[in-house]
This record gives structure tokens, sequence and C-alpha cells, in this order.
């Protein structure tokens, strides 16, 4: 708590240091809801001070958990970033910058400060090098309860480079770089990157080519008795942590005809993360493992476009690869080495997929067709040790038509219908081979008969069928279906220039049960009703709008256990398990407020939540007790939530 009490003061701190100044920006949120609380903070400003300008970039984050009565749990984060420049320029630049992170959980500590020169002689290039400090605090290893804090420190080096030449209209190219490297005897810290952009555009010709590769290393402090060690005062070693990954991208759109376009798109993606054990005793244990990923995927489509048709067909294709190895296998046990090699490897695949997709928009007079269907199938292979081989089979087909009857009445309407089929190859899950079926219908209606009057109503039906391709002997089918009916309710209705009534409700039906496929029929098991209501009254001007409104939610369910405590003989307390009905209960007052003039922008929701249980009791009860037992069910527990949201915002 004193933690998270110093990073608001700090703050308010330097909010006062900035109202002085120019340039800044203040932004501060809250948000209660039925377990956490959250924090958030942030501040921008950019001061003269002489003849130099400071930026400063701060953020702070808290939440808090609730874990019981009176429990609260913190995480708290906090990271800010500041540079000084000269406020003249020229060819050479002193600047001074830095950067802090803390994370209170984890009692992690970084700080940085470096002071380079910029060297920009045209708008095209500059080069930044720049030498400093840097400091990493962490927990070490050992200790009764915690580990103790081990503050490292030392050199760090920082470059950073740009070229952006001035070309043609139509062309442009961007080059950036930059690497900084931490010397934390007895750790290191490195980060570096390269970005390589590439674009020529013109009027219906587009080629987009993007490069990016980054290089990472961060050392943790791990004890040697995490690696299976036992001694009376666990030794520590260094765990450091590679990370290297190349990324690429090719766009390409040109004119095949008067009306038909060819586009391309061309990615890939590669990355390896490295885990190696440093400074560790010779006999330890301990595993260095490395982790590839690669992928691969491209597009190609074919696009027509006449009048008010628009048709695009589309093949996609990918493939991504996921290889776990063990790099010190020589150096261990051969049956220590053996189990975490097969561990590694079981979680390994190789995947592959492909999409053919076709879609068309047209509109003729009042009438809009719109035509959608792809189909693709996906193959996802796995070593002999994972039982996770399996091809996926995706099929959809969509149409949808919007009428405009008259100015005020427009009518939609949508027909959807899916196939997805699951095929383990091995034996071991082949048994969960399955096949689902998914139809949808959602008619629409929209009416707007006079500005001050708008009404949308959308329903929907929805059945899908799920079918095992086949059954072990001496079990029983798990078919099932799911058949829904739902309606959507929007309704605004203006009764002064600045104050408006809004209504939401919704209505759901959803009705599972076994389905008996070669008859199609089905013995339910269950219903899900949901009901839910939102009434608003709204005033709304220029610069302000707030609401009042009253929120019900409503639902009933079947369960077919439910555990009823009931007061027993002599003031103890009894219990019951009966299957029966739920009710959930939700009602509550909601408010909302949002305010903008000139820089400031203030935003405010708050909604009560009382929630009350209702059980209904299926089955014989015990005669001396069954009263009791029924009012205990039907007077379940309450409950209230408050929920509370603000954010504010300050921009002069």
């Amino acid at each position: 708590m004193r933690y998270r009490l110093a990073g608001i003061g700090w703050l308010l701190l330097l909010n006062q240091v900035a109202t002085a100044q120019s340039g800044w920006t203040v932004h501060t949120g809250f948000v209660r809801d039925v377990s956490r609380y959250h924090w958030v903070a942030d501040l921008n400003f950019m001061p003269v001070i002489g003849g130099w300008i400071l930026s400063w970039q701060q953020r702070f984050v808290s939440d808090a958990f609730r874990y019981g009565v009176g429990r609260l749990n913190f995480r708290d984060e906090v990271w800010g970033s500041w540079m000084l420049t000269p406020a003249t320029r020229a060819v050479l630049q002193p600047r001074l910058f830095g950067q802090m992170a803390w994370f209170n959980q984890s009692r992690v500590l970084t700080q940085q400060v470096l002071a380079g020169l910029r060297y920009q002689r045209r708008d095209e290039f500059w080069l930044e090098p720049a030498l400093g400090i840097a400091l990493d605090q962490r927990p070490g290893a050992g200790g009764v309860t915690l580990p103790p804090l081990r503050t490292d420190y030392g050199p760090a080096l920082n470059l950073r480079l740009g070229f952006r030449p001035q070309l043609p209209v139509g062309y442009m190219l961007r080059l950036e770089g930059g690497g900084l490297l931490q010397f934390l005897s007895p750790r290191r810290g490195l980060t570096a990157y390269a970005d390589l952009l590439f674009q020529r555009q013109a009027e219906v010709f587009e080629v987009r080519m993007h490069l990016r590769s980054a290089r990472f290393r961060r050392d943790t402090y791990q004890a040697v008795s995490f690696l299976n060690r036992t001694v009376a005062t666990p030794p520590q070693s260094i765990e450091a942590t590679w990370s290297d990954t190349l990324q690429g991208s090719l766009l390409l759109q040109l004119p095949v005809h008067a009306h038909l376009h060819l586009r391309g798109h061309l990615s890939g993606q590669w990355f390896r993360r490295q885990i190696r054990f440093l400074r560790t005793p010779n006999d330890a244990l301990f595993f260095n493992t490395r982790f590839d990923h690669r992928q691969l995927e491209g597009t190609l489509a074919l696009l027509y476009t006449r009048g008010r048709l628009n048709l695009e067909l589309a093949l996609e294709t990918g493939a991504e690869e996921e290889i776990r190895t063990l790099t010190n296998r020589r150096d261990l046990p051969a049956a220590q080495a053996f189990q975490k090699a097969l561990l590694l490897r079981q979680a390994d695949y190789a995947r592959g997929y492909l999409t053919l997709s076709g879609q068309g928009h047209l509109e003729i007079g009042r009438l809009t067709v719109g035509l959608r269907a792809h189909t693709s199938i996906l193959r996802h292979d796995t070593p002999e040790v994972n039982s996770d081989d399996r091809d996926e089979l995706q099929q959809l087909g969509r149409i949808d038509l919007r009428f405009q009857l008259t100015r005020a009445l427009q009518l939609d309407l949508s027909l959807e219908g899916s196939l997805y089929h699951l095929v383990y190859l091995k034996a071991a899950r082949s048994a969960e081979n399955r096949v689902q079926r998914t139809l949808r219908l959602r008619p629409g209606l929209q009416w707007t008969p006079t500005p001050a009057t708008r009404l949308s109503l959308q329903g929907e039906v929805r059945a899908a069928y799920t079918v095992d391709d086949f059954v072990l002997p001496g079990r029983q089918r798990q078919d099932q279906a799911a058949r829904e009916l739902s309606y959507r309710l929007q309704a605004e209705q203006a009764l002064t220039s600045r104050l408006y009534i809004r209504l939401d409700g919704s209505y759901s039906d959803l009705q599972l049960g076994r389905l008996l496929w070669n008859r199609f029929a089905e013995i339910p098991f269950d219903t899900l009703r949901t009901y839910t209501g939102w009434l608003r009254l709204e005033a709304r001007t220029a610069s302000l709008r707030s609401s009042v409104g009253f929120r019900l939610f409503l639902r009933r369910d079947y369960l077919a256990r439910l555990r009823i405590t009931y007061p027993g003989p002599k003031g103890t307390a009894a219990t019951v398990s009966r299957p029966g009905q739920l009710w959930i209960v939700q009602i509550g007052p909601t408010c909302a407020l949002y305010w903008r003039r000139r820089s400031l922008t203030f935003s405010l929701e708050g909604w009560l939540t009382l929630q009350r249980l209702h059980r209904r009791l299926y089955g014989p009860l015990p005669e001396a007790a069954a009263e009791r037992i029924r009012r205990a069910a039907w007077n379940g527990p309450r409950t209230r939530i408050p929920n509370l949201t603000f954010s504010l915002t300050w921009q002069p």
C-alpha cells in the first residue's frame, strides 16, 4: 500500500511541476468491479527550461484484487522515460535521457541514464551514440521467506540511427536501427533491432516491403536447487534468455484489366528463444533449451469492381512449425536427458492450411445483396509421442439481403450455414472425431419514422447439431443438439431537443438435447432462458451528456445438483442435494456522465447490482423439513456488487 501511495504522490508532484509549463497532458482513471480495483495515471509534459526541452512520459498502474473478507492483494507497476535536448537545432546535439520501471509483485526495479550526441547534417540521415550507467535490482536466490534483493549496475552503451532519403513522389524508403548493451556484472542485458520499409504507391499500383529483425537478452538469478540439486546452502546461477526475431512481408497490388485487380501478400516470421544457465557448479544438474518457431503465409486474390458490383476471389495458404530442443543433452545423465527431451518433444507440431474464399456485393435499386463462402482444410501434425495429430475441415456459406422498403423502413435478412469436421488421425483419440453442422437465420427490422424516433429489432434462430463419427463398443452416443431463439430490441425516442429515452432489451431461449441423428429427433435435457432490460433517460448538449437508468438481468437454468443449506433441529444447519431450477436475478440503478470543456474531458459510469438467487427443487423432500427446505431454497443468498469507472484527461 505504501508503494502505491508513494507512486500516486509522485505523479501529483509532477503534475504541479507541469502546470507551470506548456505542452502537457494528464490522464487518470479508476475502475471498481466485482473483485478488482484498478487505478491508472498517465503524465506527459514537455517544458522549456532555459535553452533546453525536457520531454517526460510517466505511467502508473495499480490493481487491487479481493481475496476473502478484508484481504487485498496489490499489483503496482510504474514506467517512466525522459529526455533533455537543446531547443535550437545543430549538426551535433547533446542529449541526456533515461528510463525506469518498477514492479512490486516481482520486486524488480530497473533504471538507466545515458548521455550522447546526435549527428544530423540533413533530414535524411541521423546517428546517435550514447554512454551511461544502468541499474537492475531483482530477487536473488535463497532466503527463508523471500529471496534477498540483488542490485547489479554497470556501464551501458547505446547506438541509434535512421535513414530516410528524399525520393520521387510515390516512393518511400525508411531504415531505422539501434541497440542497447548493459554490463550488469555478473549479468548482461541486450536490446537490438533493425527495421526496413520500402513502398511504391500510385493510383492503382502498390508495392510494400517490410523487414524487421530484433534480438534481446535478459539474465535472471536462479537457485541451483531449482535445477534438482539439494544442498544446505544452495548457490545461485544465472539464467540467460536470448530471443531472436526476423519478420518480413511483401504486398503487391496491380491492375490486370480496367475493372480487375490482382492482390498478393506474402509474410513470414522466424523466432528463436534460447535458455542457458551460466556460472553453475560443475556437479549441478541443469537443462539448456532452444525453442524455434517458423511461419509462412501467402494470399492471392482477384478483385472485380464495376458500378455497384464488387467481387473477390482469394486463395490463402500457410504453414508453421514449432520445435523444442535440449541443447546440453550430452552433458546430462542419460535418464534425465531422455525424460526432459521427451517432455519437450511432446509440444512440437507442424501445421499447414489451404483456404479458398469468395465474396460479393451488389446493389440493385433498393435491394442490396451480399454473398460470402469459404472452405478451409487444416493439417496438424505432431510427433509419435503426442496423440493430437488431426485434420480439420471448415465450410461456410452466407447470404445477406437488405431491402429499403420505404425511407423510414429497412428490412434485413441473413442466412448462414456452416460445417466443421474434426478427425484425429491416431487411434488413441479417434473416438473424439465429430461433425458439427450449424444453421443461422437472422431477420431484422430498422424503423425510423421521424428524426426523433428510432427502433431496431433483430431476431436470430440458430440450430447446431454435433454428431460423433463412430462410437466405441459398450459406450453410448454423445450426439448433441442445440437450438436457440433470441431477440434484441433497441429503441430511442426524443422527448425534447436535449432529452431522450432509450430502451435496450433481449431475450434468449437455448434448448439442449441428446440428438438421435438417424431419426433426426432429440431428447431435451436442459433449457437456458435469459432476459435483459435497460431503460435510460439521457440529457445531451454540446459539451455534456448524462443519463440515469435501471437495468435488469434474469436467467433461469436447470442444474442436476443443487446443494441447499437449511436450519435444522436445535439451531443446527443441515444440507440437502436435489436437481432443480436456478434463477439468477440482478437489478440495480445506473448512471453516466460525460463532460468535455476546452482542454478537460471527464467521464463517469456507475451501476449497482443487487443479486438474488432462487432455487426450485425437484423430487421428494423429508416431510418434517420440507417447508424449511423450500423456503431456504427460494430465499437464496443476496449479493451487492457496486461498480464504478471514471477517467479524467487534461490537455491544455
